[in-house]
Order: C-alpha cells, then structure tokens, then sequence
C-alpha cells in the first residue's frame, strides 16, 4: 500500500459522514475482483498488487497478458463488473430500498469513471489494446490522457469549491502526473 492510498483512505473514512465509504470500497473490491477473474481465465497470475490513491495497479505475468486480447478484456473486465452490478442493484432497489440504489449509483459511477480514455484508467489501456503499438499512438494517448485529465482536475475544482469536497480535484491532478510522466503502461491491469 502506498502512502497516498493510506491518507486518502483516512481523509475519506473522516469525511465520511454519509457512510458512503464501506459501499464504495466493496464496489472497488468487486470491480478488482473482475480484473482478476479476466487475468485467471486467460491463464496469467498476479505477480504484483500496489494500492494508490487511485486504485489498484496488478503486476501480471503470464504467457499471453501481453496479447491485444487478453489485454483489452483484463482492462474492461473491471468496468463490466461494475455496470453489472449497478443494473442488478437496480433491479433489486424494490425490494432493498435505498442501499440499493446507493450501491447501484456507485458501481455506475465506478465503472464509468475508468472507463475514461486516461492512460492510467481502464479505458485508457483498453484503449491502447485497441491501438497499433508505434511511438506516434503513444504519444497521442500521452496527450490525450493529459488533456483529460486537466479537465478533470478544472471540474474538481469547480465542485470543490460548491462543496467542499477536493476528491476529484486530487484525482484529475494525480492522473494528470501520471499521464504528464508516461509512467503509467499496460503491464497494470
């Protein structure tokens, strides 16, 4: 675990005053566990898991994980879990009331957000699977994954000061070193 994940954890778990904290962390757990399951099917194995303060990066190893394929369906496996759970919530908030759709809210939210073309998001290497592997496709992606991530950082702030809350803020600057450094590449799933 990374020191960024331990303070955000604890700067949450503080502000948490809605309990919206246990939920979201079983819907990362849940939208992991799809990674995993994705990573198992192809044959692959986790070498490696480090817990930031934007998530879960897996070191993988395996004979195929370097594959187009494999590649595209372990980075949208997460994201698809997410969805899924989001519409099955749905479906069950007549019954469960509003747990229901605050799991539900959640888990679209969770799955949507990596699904953003950002570099170090899901959709990001889905989206690098998908594209030939040349320095000019890289670069762009480089651009792009930036160039989103200095929106996300500007509508952090702009809710940040409507609420207060500095989440989005720190998460569209934290991505944007990311992107801006091109540390981040597709052996993380």
């Amino acid at each position: 675990m990374s020191s960024g994940f331990l303070l955000l954890l604890a700067f949450l778990f503080y502000l948490d005053e809605d309990g919206l904290l246990l939920p979201a962390l079983c819907a990362a757990l849940c939208h992991e566990g799809g990674h995993l399951l994705a990573v198992w099917l192809w044959g692959g194995r986790v070498r490696a898991v480090r817990l930031t303060c934007v998530g879960a990066e897996m070191r993988l190893a395996g004979r195929r994980m370097g594959e187009r394929l494999p590649r595209l369906t372990c980075a949208l496996a997460g994201p698809a879990v997410n969805l899924l759970l989001a519409l099955l919530s749905a479906h069950l908030a007549g019954a469960f009331g509003e747990e229901a759709w605050l799991f539900a809210g959640l888990n679209l939210a969770l799955g949507c957000f990596n699904l953003l073309p950002i570099q170090a998001l899901d959709g990001g290497r889905a989206l690098g699977a998908l594209l030939p592997e040349t320095h000019w496709t890289e670069t762009a992606q480089g651009g792009l994954s930036a160039l989103l991530a200095l929106a996300l950082s500007g509508g952090g702030l702009w809710l940040m000061v409507q609420t207060a809350n500095p989440t989005l803020l720190l998460t569209g600057a934290w991505l944007g070193v990311l992107s801006l450094s091109n540390t981040t590449k597709s052996r993380f799933c």
